[in-house]
């Protein structure tokens, strides 16, 4: 688990990016399409909504921002190729 919040923070980032312009969003359903439509101000929340959702289950209070800027890029390189992948997969996919 302790690698899922810096992948999770990178993804939020790649995320908020492109989201649309909704008020509330089921995190568990946002595609990496969608991610990439949105705001750079909207993924930069997406990320960091997911970083402290990842650490929050892994029970890690610790946030090392090297690796999650490396991990975001991962995950918006694996989103680049798998546009209808959601982005709670992706971070699943890459924390392999």
């Amino acid at each position: 688990m302790k690698r899922h919040f810096p992948i999770a923070l990178a993804v939020a980032s790649v995320v908020l990016a492109g989201q649309a312009t909704a008020k509330e969003v089921d995190m568990s359903k946002l595609t990496c399409k969608e991610v990439g439509a949105m705001s750079a101000r909207k993924t930069v929340a997406v990320a960091m909504w997911m970083n402290g959702y990842v650490h929050g289950k892994a029970g890690n209070t610790m946030v090392d921002g090297d690796k999650a800027e490396a991990n975001a890029a991962k995950v918006a390189a694996y989103c680049k190729k798998n546009h209808s992948a959601t982005l709670a997969s992706a971070i699943e996919e890459l924390a392999k």
